[in-house]
Formats: structure tokens, C-alpha cells, sequence
């Protein structure tokens, strides 16, 4: 599904919203061995199952009320290989609903899903099914979404889903399927543009070239950035000079990618927003060249690479 922004006037969105507590939410860290206290919705223990394809269930039963279900899931990424999301309703029916949620980074990484009440019907299982018989999942929770109502002015993209600690999931972020680039954009003279169409991986360095057709005020650089400790940066390079240093979004620390690397030092899994901004005379007329410079030694991926352009006024 296009993740293009869909703007809106001022008006009436149903969204979900999580609700988190004892009740409502329910986290499986596969990395830690405390004893754990499940909800009253989840009748029996989360099931590994080993296999050449392994797989971990979690028995859901919904509740009287006509909550959507949200799950959150941190991972390794393989190379090649795939995580899919299934959901087992009665009869041991699956369906499908995320073929794959790696991103092909070789990462830590994490995905959302939202799955709605009619999907589920009733009592069934959300399984997560690997291509390996490793499972390399790290960390779950699931969580009760309800419908609510948000006001919206026009330049606020639509959202599927808002959580507790202000993300903001589009419907083709959070529906299971492949992440598309955002669509460019126009809001008077400015243009939101998408650099990449996927996400790349940075250390060996990569030229990403733009064209700008004619003289500019200022502009704007977006990027989302996996792989970085939670103090790291990374550095910005235009036409051969170092520009800055992006400035990188610390996430909620209630946020599941949170952990430790094997050196104990705090790591984040999954994509944070770096941006940066240029004046219109860091960026001239015609082409342009851009790259990323991450800490030597670190492996990072970019993703959504968007560039904001103020063009002057004839």
C-alpha cells in the first residue's frame, strides 16, 4: 500500500489509540528470564514451537469490548530471510497479515501492526513464523487499541493509529504489507521530495544525488536512521563538504527497541528521525550530492530520505 501523506481539511478522523496498563498491554521480552503476569485476555502461556520454520504464539481472547489489536515486535533481521505475521482463528485457520516484516538491513529493527476486531472475530492466535529455525525475535507486546476521534488541520498527515507516546502510524505503515516512499508533495512554493525508494545500508558510502532546478530560500533534510547507539549521529555531507551533524529524535523510553548490545552500551532498535537545516546558499542551482557519514565501525541504514525545498520567488 502507498504511504503517501493524505491530507485532509479540518474535520473528523477515526484512529486507534493504545491503551497501555496492566489490562490493555502485555509485553514478552525472549531476552530476559523474570516471571511474567498474564492478562486475563491471554488463556494460556505464549508457545515456542521448534521447528525448520520457527514459531511463537500468543493466544488472544478479545474482550467484550470492539478493541483492534496492536502488535509490536523487535527483531534481528536475516539476510534473505523473512518474519511473517499470521492470525489463527478457530479450526486452526491462518491468514496472513505481514509476509514479511524485515526491511533486508541485516538490523535490529522493529514493525507494528494493527490488527482490527473483524479480522479476529474471536478467541484465536497471533503467530509469528520465521524462515529459519531460529526464530530471532527479541522482544512483543500487544496491546488494545480503541477508535477515537481527532481533529485535523490540512497539513497533518492521516494516521491509522497514535500511540500513547506520540507515534503517529500511517495506514500503510501498520496494514503488514511492503513499505512504499512517501509521495512528493507541494504546499505553495515548497516541495517535499523522496530521495530513496528503500532502505539502504550507508557505511561503505553512498552518493544520492538531487537536482534543483532553480535558486532556493532554505531547505530542510529528513531521514530516518537504524542502527546507531542512542547518543551516536551521524554526520552530513553535501557537494564534497561537511555540513553538520543531524539532529536525532531520543524516543520515549517507554518505547520497546530499547536494550543493550553486547557491550553494554544503551542501543535503539528501529527508525529514528534525524533532520537538518541547509540555507538556500548550501544548496545551488543544478546537481547536488548528498551522503551520510555514520561512526566508523557502527552499521547503519537509512530509510525515507526526504528533502524540503523553499523555492525563491522568480
Amino acid at each position: 500500500m502507498d504511504r503517501a501523506i493524505l491530507l485532509i481539511v479540518a474535520g473528523c478522523l477515526l484512529f486507534g489509540i493504545v491503551r497501555q496498563g496492566s489490562t490493555k498491554s502485555f509485553t514478552f521480552d525472549l531476552t530476559t528470564t523474570s516471571r511474567l503476569q498474564f492478562p486475563v485476555w491471554m488463556p494460556e502461556r505464549p508457545l515456542a514451537a521448534p521447528k525448520s520454520q520457527a514459531e511463537l504464539s500468543f493466544p488472544v481472547t478479545p474482550g467484550s469490548e470492539d478493541d483492534d489489536l496492536v502488535v509490536t515486535v523487535v527483531f534481528q533481521e536475516e539476510f534473505g530471510g523473512y518474519l511473517s505475521v499470521y492470525w489463527e482463528g478457530e479450526g486452526n485457520t491462518r491468514q496472513l497479515l505481514a509476509p514479511n516484516l524485515f526491511e533486508n538491513t541485516g538490523l535490529t529493527n522493529q514493525r507494528t501492526l494493527l490488527i482490527s476486531r473483524p479480522t479476529m472475530g474471536g478467541p484465536g492466535k497471533v503467530v509469528l513464523k520465521s524462515s529459519e529455525a531460529v526464530l530471532n525475535v527479541l522482544r512483543v507486546r500487544l496491546d488494545w487499541a480503541r477508535s477515537g476521534v481527532v481533529r485535523l488541520t490540512d497539513s497533518v498527515p492521516n494516521g491509522a493509529l497514535v500511540t500513547t507516546d506520540g507515534k503517529m502510524f500511517a495506514p500503510g505503515e501498520v496494514d503488514g504489507s511492503s513499505l512504499t516512499p512517501i509521495a512528493d508533495s507541494w504546499e505553495g512554493r515548497t516541495l517535499t521530495t523522496s530521495v530513496t525508494e528503500r532502505p539502504e545500508r550507508i557505511e561503505k558510502g553512498i552518493d544520492f544525488q538531487v537536482s534543483v532546478p532553480k535558486r532556493v530560500n532554505r531547505a530542510r533534510v529528513e531521514v530516518l536512521v537504524n542502527g546507531l547507539g542512542i547518543d551516536q549521529s551521524i554526520k552530513l555531507w553535501l557537494n564534497g563538504h561537511q555540513v553538520g551533524t543531524l539532529a536525532l529524535e531520543i524516543p520515549d523510553l517507554t518505547d520497546l527497541g530499547y536494550g543493550k548490545g553486547s557491550d553494554g552500551s544503551m542501543q535503539f532498535a528501529g527508525w529514528r528521525k534525524g533532520v537538518f537545516f541547509l540555507s538556500g546558499g548550501q544548496l545551488p542551482v543544478g546537481e547536488n550530492h548528498f551522503q551520510f557519514e555514520p561512526p566508523t565501525g557502527s552499521e547503519v541504514a537509512i530509510r525515507d530520505f526526504l528533502l524540503q525545498v523553499d523555492y525563491a520567488v522568480n
